[in-house]
């Protein structure tokens, strides 16, 4: 081989690798720019995505206090809620309500937090944010449970009972507030209640219950219902109070709030659990 043919080859390898580089940095700069442009942007208290445009599961639960719990009952629920915690797929919303008369969502809103995901996550999925990684996945893991703790404890010790227990509206108004318009998935809304609907328009204390079928003609029906477009699911924790839990137990009572909750309401789900104590 000539020398001119050796240097046209050596200038023809020379081209292969450079091209060949060019290549792996232009592939690179695509898979960093797409990447970071998928990065969640998140709030830096609550760890939940800040855009609308990345919407993820909900799950919302309401504790009604109206009437104290018993230590039973209390267990129960901060072990469920521990273990509702630790089933959150990442960047879904755990936000705790607690009933109230006035239907003050301000007051009631206790407590909004995301699962963050891993370590790991957090650093492959995150948009820039001054925590440590592993601080934040800290303050999932045990600051939200210690948060949840508290804020029940702190209910049940500064705890007035209230003249009125509006399931309906309360629920009405969690249901507008934390779920029109919002298209996430694996969406919840759970109860812990009595569910004894206490209000001046329809009290259970003192009329008992009718039927579904009955109220659903009741003008206080169209008041209270909304429509969850078959995209959140309801669970009920009921908890039995002392003089009523033969009302509770019978077939009739469950049957009303599943009716209320599927036909009335367009409820993805719904399942009731009852809390001994």
């Amino acid at each position: 081989m000539s020398f001119r043919d050796r240097k046209r080859s050596g200038d023809l390898k020379g081209y292969l690798i450079m091209g060949s580089v060019i290549l792996l940095l232009a592939a690179a700069a695509t898979y960093l720019f797409v990447n970071e442009g998928n990065r969640v942007k998140i709030d830096q208290i609550t760890f939940c995505p800040t855009e609308e445009s990345e919407q993820f599961g909900k799950t919302v639960a309401l504790l009604d206090l109206t009437d104290p719990l018993n230590k039973a009952q209390k267990e129960f629920f901060l072990k469920e809620i521990k273990e509702l915690k630790d089933q959150i797929p990442k960047h879904h919303s755990l936000t705790i309500y607690t009933l109230d008369e006035d239907l003050d969502l301000n007051r009631s809103r206790k407590i909004t937090m995301c699962n963050p995901g891993t370590v790991e996550d957090i650093k492959s999925t995150y948009d820039k944010i001054s925590i440590n990684p592993k601080e934040i996945e800290k303050r999932w893991v045990e600051g939200f449970s210690k948060q949840i703790s508290d804020v029940v404890n702190n209910i049940m010790f500064d705890n007035n009972s209230q003249n009125s227990s509006p399931v309906m509206e309360m629920f009405q108004l969690i249901a507008i507030n934390e779920f029109k318009g919002f298209e996430g998935v694996d969406n919840e809304i759970i109860i812990l209640s009595d569910m004894i609907q206490n209000t001046s328009e329809m009290s259970m204390y003192q009329n008992s219950l009718i039927s579904f079928s009955e109220f659903k003609k009741n003008n206080y029906f169209s008041k209270v219902r909304t429509n969850l477009n078959n995209n959140v699911a309801i669970r009920l924790f009921i908890i039995k109070r002392d003089g009523f839990r033969a009302m509770q137990e019978k077939k009739y009572f469950v049957n009303f709030w599943a009716q209320f909750f599927m036909n009335g309401n367009k409820a993805k789900d719904f399942k009731i659990t009852f809390v001994d104590g």
